[in-house]
C-alpha cells in the first residue's frame, strides 16, 4: 500500500466496509473526523494541498451545480432536509476535491483501483458466506432483503444486502458494478496469463456472482452491460459487428426470464418505480427552472425518491441543475477519452477503460436506482485526475454545449414517451 493512496484506502474501507457501524471495537466511531483531517495531511506531506484549490472545467461545473443545488432549497423554502443536502453535497465536492488531488499520475490511478478491487471483493466474499449461510445472516448480523417470487426463475431464493448506504440489495449490486471493471483490465494482454486466470478467478468471478445475489434487477443488467464493454474494448469489434451483437443482446433480453424484464410485478416495485418517474417529469414541468429543491422528491411524491438519479436531479433542480449534473458526468468522459488517444501505454489503457467502464456501469445501474452516494463522486473525482495529466488541456466547447442539451432533452422525451404508453 503506497502513502499516497493510504487515504484511499482509509475512505473506502469506511465506505465500502463501514466497520465503524457493525464491529465492536469500532463501533460508532466518528470515522470522518479521522478520515478527512489524515487525508489533507497526507496531501499537505506530497506537497498537493494546493490542488484541491487548482479548478479547472468540470470542478467548475461541480460548483455551479452546488450553487443551483442551494437556489432550488431556497426557492423551495429552507428545510431540515435542505440543510442536509447543502452539507451533503458539500462533503461530495470535498471528496471529489480530494480524490483528483491524491491522484497525481497513472500509479496512483492504478493503486486507486487496486483498493476499489480488494474493498469490494471482501464484500463480495461477505455477501458469498451470507449466501450460503443456512442461518441467513452476515458478518454485520444483516438479514436478507425482500424478495420477489418469480426471482425463483433466474435461481434466486434470496437477495443479500449489507449495511449503511448498501442495505438495499439494488445500491450494494452498484459496489461490485462499479469494481468489477478494475479486476477486467488484469485479463487482457498485456498482463501475464496467470495473472489473467487468477483476475478472472479470483477477481472477477466473485464480484459478479455477489452482483447477481443481490437479485437487483437494474444491477445485474448493469453488470451484463458491462461485460459487453469488455467484450468491445478487448476485441476491437467493428461497428457493423457491434451493431449485430446488440441485435443479439436485444434477443437475449427479450428471451430472459420475466424477473429481470418485467415492467410489472406481483410486488408493485416496477410500477412503483415507473410512478415516481412520472412523478419526476411532473415536477418540472411545474417548476422547470428550479424543480422542488433538492431533497424534496420523497415530499412531493410522499412515497418514495425517485429510483433513476437523472431524473431526481431534474426534478428537484430544474433542467438546468440537470445540465450541470450531466455537464460534470460528460467532462469526466471527455478527459479519459483525451487521456485514452494521448497514451501509448498498454497498461494505461486497460486503467483507463476500466474507470470509462466502472462510471458507466455506475450511471447504468442509475436508470433504476437513486445513486447520489459517494462512489459516484469518487469514480468522478479519478475522471478529474486523469484530467490534470492530459498534455493537452481539455475544454468545454459549443459543440460539448449542444450535444448535451440535446441528450437532456432526448432522456426527456423518452422516458415521457414510455411513460405514457406505460399508462
Amino acid at each position: 500500500m503506497s502513502f499516497a493512496v493510504l487515504p484511499i484506502w482509509l475512505f473506502l474501507g469506511s465506505l465500502l466496509v463501514a466497520p465503524q457501524l457493525w464491529w465492536s471495537p469500532l463501533l460508532g466511531l466518528r470515522v470522518d473526523y479521522i478520515v478527512y483531517p489524515m487525508w489533507i495531511l497526507v496531501l499537505a506531506s506530497r506537497g498537493r494541498l494546493g490542488e484541491v484549490f487548482r479548478f479547472r472545467t468540470q470542478d467548475y461545473f461541480f460548483l455551479l451545480m452546488y450553487v443551483w443545488i442551494f437556489l432550488s432549497v431556497m426557492v423551495a423554502g429552507l428545510t431540515d432536509i435542505g440543510q442536509f443536502y447543502l452539507v451533503y453535497y458539500a462533503k461530495l465536492f470535498l471528496v471529489y476535491r480530494l480524490v483528483s488531488a491524491t491522484i497525481s499520475d497513472v500509479t496512483d490511478l492504478k493503486r486507486t483501483g487496486y483498493a476499489l478491487i480488494a474493498l469490494a471483493l471482501l464484500i463480495a466474499i461477505e455477501g458469498i458466506q451470507h449466501m450460503n449461510n443456512p442461518e441467513g445472516i452476515g458478518w454485520a448480523g444483516q438479514s436478507y432483503a425482500w424478495i420477489d417470487g418469480s426471482a425463483s426463475s433466474i435461481g434466486l431464493k434470496s437477495r443479500i444486502r449489507w449495511i449503511g448506504i448498501f442495505d438495499g440489495p439494488g445500491v450494494f449490486c452498484v459496489m461490485f458494478t462499479a469494481a468489477a471493471p478494475f479486476a477486467f483490465q488484469y485479463m487482457v494482454s498485456p498482463y501475464a496469463l496467470w495473472l489473467r486466470v487468477a483476475a478472472a478467478v479470483g477477481l472477477t468471478f466473485p464480484l459478479l456472482l455477489a452482483a447477481f445475489y443481490t437479485g437487483s434487477r437494474g444491477g445485474i443488467l448493469a453488470t451484463a452491460a458491462m461485460v459487453g464493454m469488455f467484450i468491445v474494448s478487448r476485441f476491437r469489434i467493428s461497428l457493423g459487428k457491434l451493431v449485430i451483437a446488440a441485435a443479439c443482446g436485444g434477443i437475449a433480453l427479450a428471451a430472459a426470464p420475466s424477473y429481470l424484464t418485467e415492467t410489472k410485478d406481483a410486488n408493485n416495485s416496477a410500477q412503483g418505480r415507473v410512478e415516481m418517474w412520472a412523478m419526476g417529469l411532473q415536477m418540472v414541468q411545474e417548476s422547470p427552472l428550479f424543480g422542488v429543491g433538492k431533497g424534496n422528491f420523497a415530499v412531493y411524491t410522499r412515497k418514495l425518491v425517485a429510483h433513476n438519479s437523472a431524473l431526481e436531479a431534474m426534478g428537484e433542480t430544474g433542467f438546468p441543475g440537470m445540465f450541470l449534473w450531466i455537464a460534470i458526468i460528460y467532462m469526466g468522459f471527455k478527459h479519459v477519452i483525451v487521456r485514452l488517444r494521448e497514451t501509448v501505454d498498454p497498461t494505461e489503457k486497460q486503467a483507463l477503460l476500466a474507470v470509462m467502464m466502472s462510471l458507466s456501469g455506475y450511471l447504468i445501474s442509475s436508470l433504476f436506482v437513486s445513486l447520489e452516494t459517494e462512489i459516484m463522486y469518487f469514480l468522478l473525482g479519478m475522471t478529474a485526475a486523469v484530467g490534470r495529466f492530459t498534455t493537452q488541456p481539455v475544454g468545454f466547447t459549443r459543440k460539448d454545449f449542444m450535444f448535451i442539451v440535446a441528450f437532456q432533452v432526448a432522456y426527456y422525451m423518452a422516458f415521457k414517451v414510455f411513460i405514457m404508453g406505460y399508462y
